[in-house]
């Protein structure tokens, strides 16, 4: 008899003092198992980054792998943390600086021969003894939004999987096992559909299974979120490295647990660096610059500014959601940009006419609308259209639908049926926000290698000292 044991976590999203007491949990098992000539994998289902978290934001996702990979892990699925914020592009960097592979079949480059996206491996063979593993990575098509932000294409999960499960017995595997990161209901669809797997590790829907559900043999195995726990399938294969037998447990982390002393080290040494970059100075400023959501303000006309500059727009215009607070006169540094401006938007451009830009002003203008407070946003009130390029007159005492007025562009009345270049993000340039509702997302350029925040940084590079444009854009009746 054989005994393979796979120890998972996923979902921990940047809550890096459990990662720390998980990963102790794991090693002391996978010595213990060792030990007993059992043989131990150790994976993530995705998302183990977060946005949120300083120091996995300043790195694009990677802080959090290069834990991972300290910790011993084996692989982890590609999650929507880093790949839908940053960019799938963003995964390349992320594998070649943690030397983790990120296992992902299903999001495949936008050419003519379809690849993987750089970065990532479709597959990963593992060795435990006379026997090899053979992992099929899968992630969220996230609704399509991935197709609609970036040049990828996302093939249907299951017709990817039962491709490269043949292909990996093909290649000798005795096991075959999916790492997942597309949420617990489409696990149990690929279960139903692939019954010659042999697990399903599994993320993305943060659900938490005390022991794992049994889908026509196939055990499906989700730790919950948070790192709150870790999981444990045992797999028992006879002479013919058949499985056997299995049973799957979760463990819980204690808050109060010791931590994996190697993944403190190398968390203090990324909190030293980030402290270290925050100090940078991006640029400095000749005026103060103030944020308000309800009129014009210095902060909403300095992004709106950097867009139009950046993508050679006749215009530009953008929410004041995208900002947390404004910037004093004098030095600028990384630290303060940081805190002015942490949105995952990404800039884009597009044609629109004199027409739609009215339309997206006005809809901008209702107090539905620019009151706001979503959770794409952190909680930031989504603030009335900031303009560059522009002007407008706002009324917010007027009924709906005569809010706005006098729209000018460069000091003209801007023609209803002219067709201007205008940058804004993918927040106000996709349809379903309703700023611009018949936009083609195709139409559209997004610039998906730049957040919002590098986007300034880049435009302070460009003046030394930036004199932001004060006067207000944005004109309140007499």
């Amino acid at each position: 008899m054989l005994q393979i044991s796979i120890l998972y976590t996923g979902d921990i999203h940047g809550r890096v003092e459990r990662l720390t007491r998980a990963a102790y949990l794991a090693q002391v098992h996978r010595a213990e198992l060792t030990a007993a000539g059992k043989h131990v994998l150790l994976l993530d289902a995705g998302d183990v980054e977060e946005r949120q978290v300083l120091e996995s934001d300043l790195t694009k996702g990677a802080a959090m792998f290069w834990l991972l990979k300290t910790a011993g892990y084996n692989a982890s699925a590609v999650g929507n943390g880093a790949a839908l914020t940053y960019g799938p592009s963003a995964l390349a960097a992320i594998a070649r600086s943690s030397g983790l592979p990120l296992v992902c079949a299903n999001m495949l480059t936008r050419d003519v021969h379809p690849t993987p996206v750089p970065g990532t491996t479709p597959t990963l063979i593992v060795p435990c003894g006379p026997v090899r593993v053979g992992l099929i990575g899968l992630t969220s098509p996230m609704h399509g939004a991935y197709e609609r932000l970036y040049p990828v294409k996302m093939p249907d999960a299951i017709d990817v999987a039962w491709r490269y499960a043949h292909a990996l017995r093909a290649q000798g595997c005795e096991l075959v096992g999916v790492l997942s990161h597309l949420g617990y209901d489409l696990d149990v669809q690929l279960a139903k559909a692939l019954p010659d797997l042999n697990f399903i590790i599994g993320g993305h829907s943060h659900t938490l299974l005390d022991y794992p559900t049994d889908v026509g043999g196939v055990p499906i195995c989700h730790a919950g979120h948070f790192g709150r726990y870790l999981g444990r399938l045992d797999l028992t294969l006879d002479g013919h490295a058949r499985v056997c037998q299995w049973f799957g447990q979760i463990i819980q982390v204690p808050e109060d647990g010791p931590e994996a002393p190697d993944v403190v080290r190398e968390w203090r040494r990324i909190q030293a660096e980030a402290r270290r970059v925050l100090r940078e100075q991006v640029g400095s400023l000749s005026d103060d610059v103030e944020l308000a959501s309800d009129r014009a303000c210095g902060m909403g006309q300095l992004l709106a500014d950097a867009l139009r500059l950046r993508l050679e727009a006749d215009a530009a215009l953008c929410i004041t959601g995208h900002l947390s607070t404004g910037l004093k006169a004098g030095p600028v540094f990384l630290g303060d940009l940081i805190r002015a401006c942490h949105s995952p938007a990404n800039p884009g451009v597009a044609e629109l006419t004199g027409e739609q830009i009215a339309r997206a002003l006005e809809f901008g203008a209702a107090p539905d609308v620019w009151k706001q407070t979503p959770h794409a946003l952190r909680g930031n009130t989504v603030g009335i259209v900031q303009v560059s390029g522009l002007s407008y007159h706002l009324d917010h005492s007027a009924p709906p639908g005569k809010r706005v007025s006098g729209v000018r562009l460069m000091g003209r009345p801007v023609e209803r049926k002219a067709v201007y270049r205008v940058a804004a993000t993918d927040y106000e340039l996709m349809p379903q926000r309703g700023y611009v509702p018949g936009l083609d997302p195709a139409a559209v350029q997004f610039d998906s290698r730049v957040q919002l925040r590098e986007v300034l940084q880049d435009h302070f590079a460009l003046f030394d000292p930036l004199v932001p444009g004060l006067r207000p854009r944005i004109l309140s009746p007499q």
